[in-house]
């Protein structure tokens, strides 16, 4: 590929600078290759192969003599899993380079995990992922990979067959730790709250498993020279995004992501050319480790060098545990021992990864609470404050506000690529009335819980900014509800990931707080993070949503009837109403300033002194 600057073609506005970037190279000890002893050592391996396009080109064996090498030393590297950087072929259009390179890969299948990503060479005419794909899945869709119990998948999914199903995921597990690996196409298109687009995609396979240490591949990220993420689109019609925008929508966000590869760029010179790695911090102050590798354009397309990525554990107690990064060739049995080529990074793996399954922690049971606590339930003790509908893009001027069930979906109808979102809200649960939540009050924690009829891929659930009604349709809301800071809060109060049949949880607290401080209640939105459709019971179903909240009154204000906080002529006023026998919402205990247990004319009369200039 020719990644040279004059094919940068557009750049991209980011909006906000949060690299944080490090040098981590470090002297290391050369190391052989593993003898094969027949026993597993106490290391495990990942290894990233960069481009491969060249061998596919010329024929020559080095692509065959990697994945020959890796599943000859599986075992005695403990091998467990293999990333391609992406550029499988140098010519999309070549059946010969794809027979190639399937032949090679096979060699891994039954032995160890794999992935591969698109890289731009990989389209039959360079630069525009708009040419076809069709032999990159003929040879390397998600169909090859079918019956592989650590293959989780493909996506998005929108009815195109040029563009469907580039993007992967695959489950791991090492050294006692559950691992996901995402492979996205080069330079992934789209938004993270946008599902039907790559970025959303997997932003939608993280929320799935949260608690999984992620790598990414994908294969434009890092360059060489300048040592930085990409900033420009190199794509022919712009579509895409670039390094810096993928960092800052989606690794930078989600924490379990520390480790990204690459491949791709290559303007270094000598022995610095088609290398480059940095350690980033993300948005939750964790180690990010980048690298890019990619050795095309030296001798021989790259004389079969490729990253043997190793995860050694401390062994004794004072010494961290590390990653150790080398460079080999298996066709030659070289070993690249420069700074840019050998390094290694000191972590906790367990605080990184999560508590190794060989040292489980126990699990500590949630405590609950003080202080009271008010449940609102459709048809519960009197309660009917609860509104909810769908609306659906596919129909967009039909009201669902009777429907039993309410779908959130990324492709309703099935394969149609037409969203479908859910809205819901729990009216009059702020005031002085019996089982409401007094003005002001302190919430410790809010949930709500729904019951799931059918399971799905879940939402992303936002805190709604715009008024609607059960009537509310898709075309009246403009075209659904966006997460744009205006119809709703752009970040999430929570996303879901997959959810299974029967009843789940969500930690609302924030938003609930919100509200009992003066915030409008217009409920939230479920916004869909998958085509597989997510169905809950609505308010006249069987099993009607629930919102559970437990708070800590606010300090009662001598005179303030209303709860507002101060005494003025709104208190005034509800007391004099009330004491003349008419319906008046007020805090009776804030009213009744004497303290004698009854709201009356002297109340009245002490509430219009307090209130001073008020009046």
């Amino acid at each position: 590929m020719d990644s040279s600057d004059r094919f940068e073609r557009s750049a991209t506005t980011t909006r906000r600078r949060v690299l944080k970037a490090a040098g981590a190279g470090v002297g290391l000890t050369a190391l052989g290759t593993t003898a094969s002893t027949g026993q597993q050592p106490d290391y495990w391996t990942v290894v990233a192969l960069p481009d491969t396009q060249v061998y596919a080109k010329e024929r020559t064996p080095y692509a065959k003599d990697q994945t020959q090498w890796i599943a000859d030393n599986a075992a005695a590297e403990n091998i467990a899993f293999v990333s391609h950087e992406g550029d499988v072929v140098d010519h999309g259009d070549d059946d010969a380079e794809w027979q190639y390179m399937d032949e090679a890969m096979s060699t891994l299948d039954g032995v160890v995990p794999y992935a591969t990503v698109t890289g731009n060479h990989d389209y039959p005419t360079l630069w525009d992922r708009n040419s076809s794909v069709a032999k990159y899945r003929e040879y390397f869709g998600p169909s090859r990979y079918e019956g592989r119990d650590w293959f989780g998948g493909a996506g998005p999914s929108n009815g195109d067959e040029g563009r469907d199903n580039l993007n992967t995921y695959q489950l791991f597990s090492a050294g006692g730790y559950d691992f996901l690996h995402l492979a996205l196409e080069w330079e992934p298109p789209g938004t993270v709250d946008d599902p039907s687009t790559p970025l959303g995609w997997g932003q939608s396979v993280l929320d799935q498993y949260p608690d999984r240490a992620a790598i990414l591949t994908t294969h434009s990220y890092l360059r060489d020279k300048p040592q930085r993420r990409t900033r420009k689109l190199q794509e022919a019609s712009e579509i895409g995004n670039t390094g810096q925008t993928v960092w800052e929508d989606l690794v930078s966000q989600n924490s379990q992501i520390f480790m990204v590869l690459c491949g791709h760029w290559h303007e270094g010179t000598g022995e610095s050319g088609g290398e480059a790695h940095q350690v980033s911090t993300n948005d939750a102050g964790a180690s990010v480790y980048e690298l890019l590798a990619n050795y095309q354009f030296r001798p021989k397309g790259g004389n079969g060098f490729m990253r043997r990525i190793e995860f050694r554990p401390g062994d004794v107690a004072d010494a961290p545990d590390r990653i150790q990064v080398r460079t080999y060739s298996p066709s030659t049995g070289a070993e690249k021992t420069d700074s840019d080529s050998q390094f290694g990074f000191d972590l906790d793996f367990d605080a990184r990864f999560g508590s190794s399954s060989k040292t489980p922690e126990p699990t500590e049971t949630p405590k609950t609470p003080d202080g009271p606590t008010a449940t609102f339930q459709q048809g519960t003790d009197g309660y009917s404050g609860t509104t909810d509908t769908m609306i659906r893009a596919a129909d967009p001027e039909t009201s669902y506000s009777t429907a039993e069930t309410l779908s959130i979906d990324d492709s309703d109808p099935e394969g149609s690529g037409s969203s479908a979102q859910a809205l819901l809200r729990f009216g009059s649960i702020t005031g002085t009335e019996s089982g409401q939540i007094p003005p002001g009050s302190d919430v410790k924690q809010a949930t709500v819980t729904l019951e799931t009829s059918d399971a799905g891929d879940g939402a992303a659930v936002h805190r709604l900014r715009t008024d609607w009604s059960a009537d509310s349709t898709w075309a009246s809301l403009d075209g659904g509800v966006q997460a744009d800071g205006s119809q709703a809060v752009a970040d999430a109060v929570a996303r879901t990931g997959a959810v299974e049949t029967g009843e789940i949880s969500i930690d609302v607290t924030a938003s609930v707080d919100a509200w009992v401080n003066g915030a409008q209640n217009a409920g939230w939105v479920f916004r869909p993070l998958g085509n597989d459709g997510w169905d809950i019971q609505s308010a006249d179903n069987a099993i009607p949503p629930t919102l559970t909240v437990s708070y800590t009154p606010g300090e009662t204000v001598a005179g303030d009837a209303d709860g507002d906080g101060d005494v003025d002529t709104d208190d005034v006023d509800r007391i004099q109403r009330s004491v003349a026998g008419e319906d008046s919402d007020i805090d009776r205990d804030a009213a009744d300033i004497d303290g004698d247990g009854d709201v009356d004319i002297g109340d009245a009369v002490s509430a219009r002194n307090l209130a001073g200039d008020d009046q």
